[in-house]
């Protein structure tokens, strides 16, 4: 079973990464060549679209949420089992300077290891490329004000608070 790894420190709290982990709305801010929609729910399911450089367009198909362990560990897989599937996987572990973050890719299937072979720099080097770009990503977020409570209208004039002789 084909497998690639990459492990970074990412210099956030675990929720925040988390939440950037798991808000697909906000994948395309740092993961622009894949894209997940739904909801980070295990055992639910989302869609996966992915773009295809050489045909230069993109490709959908159903993903299935398998882990969502929070702040600790998510995952999800797509493919057809038995011929190739391939699960990408992030796990957090606390460091003293932040968080690290192990991302990877696993194939499963016929047609896993030839297809591991044949783009296996392609694939690591997407792993090494979207972590910053999360970190980057985060580090926006958190620079970014809060948002505020809901605000009231100005008050115009005085309320009358006398009572009725």
């Amino acid at each position: 079973m084909p497998t690639f790894d990459n492990v970074t420190i990412l210099r956030a709290s675990p929720l925040r990464v988390w939440s950037g982990l798991t808000d697909f709305a906000g994948h395309s801010q740092w993961k622009p060549f894949v894209q997940l929609s739904g909801a980070a729910v295990c055992g639910g399911e989302a869609t996966y679209t992915f773009r295809v450089d050489s045909l230069d367009k993109s490709m959908t198909a159903k993903a299935d949420i398998t882990c969502v362990h929070k702040p600790l560990v998510f995952a999800w897989s797509t493919g057809i089992a038995k011929l190739l599937l391939f699960e990408e996987a992030y796990a957090l572990e606390s460091e003293p300077t932040g968080m690290r973050l192990r991302h990877s890719l696993r194939f499963s299937g016929i047609l896993a290891g030839p297809l591991a072979a044949l783009m296996r720099r392609k694939l690591q080097g997407s792993l090494v490329r979207s972590d910053p770009c999360l970190e980057r990503h985060l580090r926006r977020l958190s620079a970014q004000p809060a948002a505020k409570g809901r605000t009231l209208p100005p008050r115009h004039g005085f309320r009358n608070n006398r009572r009725p002789s």
